[in-house]
């Protein structure tokens, strides 16, 4: 059953909202395709984004597509200017055939 009511009340841009957390923040929208993934097999790809470095956090991400139970998602800085997506497909004996999609990845460098 649909939501009665979804409303958009406040948006806030920039770093405010994390109160001094993060020195600098990153916001990447990404086209991510994967391709059919293996029972119990993964798959990788790596995207470059300026700036970013080891010690950095991924804040959230938005996957664009139904992720199903049966996958696991990490997303990382792997290397300076890197950040890696691994998607995992955890069912025994099935494969994962995902749609290509527009993801959106929030990277923030800690101030702590």
């Amino acid at each position: 059953m649909a939501f009665t009511t979804a409303t958009v009340t406040r948006v806030e841009q920039g770093n405010k909202q994390f109160q001094g957390m993060f020195n600098d923040m990153w916001a990447a929208t990404l086209t991510v395709n994967p391709a059919s993934i293996a029972a119990a097999g993964e798959d990788t790809a790596t995207f470059t984004i300026p700036g970013v470095a080891l010690g950095d956090m991924i804040v959230g991400y938005s996957s664009g597509v139904d992720l199903t139970v049966d996958a696991d998602v990490n997303v990382y800085v792997s290397a300076a200017n890197t950040i890696t997506i691994r998607i995992s497909n955890l069912h025994a004996s099935s494969a994962l055939d995902l749609a290509s999609s527009t993801w959106k990845v929030v990277i923030g460098r800690p101030a702590f």
